[in-house]
């Protein structure tokens, strides 16, 4: 795998004085120039850069580098990048530490452009992922694109919970270096994206090819959960990556995945099939667990009494759940009292349709002796 290391401005001196001579005639807005340091005050470094006059950078330049005024000597050369091109004086208004940065963005988009991998140093914890430091620039690692090993070993602890949690669980990732690949970029946007996965040899294709080769339908894995959406959950199984789909996640109706499971929390899995052209799994987590529709109009019967638990309310009526899996519907024309998520109710059974997996409930026509 090309290593691409971001580096600050000073180690590419010799590539940028090669490429680009001090012979600039006409200065641009955002121009990276390459000069010769002419004069060093407390107050400005006054640089030739090859134009009809000098540029100045001034000393607000030296707040974030106190040790700039020391280090910088008459006869260095620096890249800066052009602020305004003439100040009244007939001086071009140049800084450091915008060349600096603008030379960081440039080599992400190359190293995007090239497929290469760069170092990264995490700051904190973002909702969704990592906020991480690239040579002074900003760019975010979302949780999905995590190595698995930060979920079973610096953060092991952590088995899902709130969002809170999951923030406090991650700061022991604080400082660490991460080699990551660049996944998405636009500058304009000051949008940076990136991936540990992709920087890992463990999720290469390669790797990928090699381990779906040994996985097939009816297989059960373990794994983590790297991130849920409102439509299922993505699970990363020693670097092949699977979705749990919302309607195999329970075998009850299931509107928010983030009630079962969270980011960082273990999963058991069954593979349902293999996408030949993502490299993707599909896979079920209800389905190790026995199906309670299965003989459902054997163990209950239309006219029966039961008893059971409000799991939701919805506009049309209220969910029941009679066992483990097992819901009914008591639609509000069917409801005596208005009822809330928790309440326990005596109904009667008016309709039962294994097939559909679909039971109707009323607590209108119970009768109680």
């Amino acid at each position: 795998m090309k290593s691409y290391q971001v580096s600050n401005v000073n180690s590419q001196m010799d590539e940028l004085l090669k490429s680009n001579p001090i012979a600039i005639k006409q200065l641009k807005i955002a121009d990276l120039v390459i000069g010769i340091v002419v004069e060093v005050s407390k107050d400005q470094i006054l640089v030739d850069i090859g134009s009809k006059s000098e540029g100045i950078v001034p000393k607000e330049e030296f707040t974030e580098n106190h040790e700039l005024e020391k280090t910088l000597k008459i006869g260095d050369s620096i890249v800066c990048l052009v602020v305004q091109p003439e100040d009244k004086q007939g001086y071009a208004i140049l800084s450091l530490r915008k060349a600096e940065k603008e030379k960081t963005w440039r080599d992400l988009e190359n190293a995007f452009r090239d497929n290469s991998i760069v170092e990264s140093t995490v700051i904190e914890y973002n909702k969704g992922g990592l906020l991480v430091d690239i040579n002074g620039s900003r760019g975010f690692i979302p949780l999905s694109h995590l190595n698995r090993a930060h979920f079973t070993e610096e953060i092991g602890d952590f088995h899902g919970g709130s969002e809170n949690e999951l923030k406090n669980a991650l700061k022991v990732l604080s400082g660490k270096k991460l080699t990551v690949k660049v996944i998405e970029i636009d500058k304009v946007k000051n949008r940076l994206v990136l991936s540990e996965k992709d920087a890992s040899s463990e999720y290469s294709e390669e790797e990928k090819v090699k381990k779906l080769q040994s996985v097939k339908a009816g297989d059960v894995l373990n794994g983590i959960v790297t991130g849920i959406m409102q439509f299922g959950i993505f699970v990363d199984l020693d670097g092949l990556e699977g979705l749990v789909h919302i309607s195999e996640i329970a075998w009850e109706k299931v509107s928010n995945p983030g009630d079962y499971f969270s980011v960082g929390s273990p999963i058991k899995v069954l593979v349902l099939g293999i996408d030949e052209n993502s490299k993707k799994l599909a896979l079920s987590v209800k389905r190790l667990s026995n199906n309670p529709w299965e003989g459902v109009e054997e163990r209950y019967k239309v006219g029966q009494e039961v008893k059971g638990k409000v799991s939701k309310v919805v506009p049309f009526g209220v969910f029941v759940t009679l066992e483990q899996g097992l819901e009914g519907l008591v639609h509000i024309s069917e409801l005596k009292e208005k009822l809330n998520v928790g309440d326990e109710l005596e109904a009667l059974i008016t309709n039962i349709d294994g097939a559909n997996q679909k039971l109707a409930l009323s607590t209108k026509q119970f009768k109680r002796e």
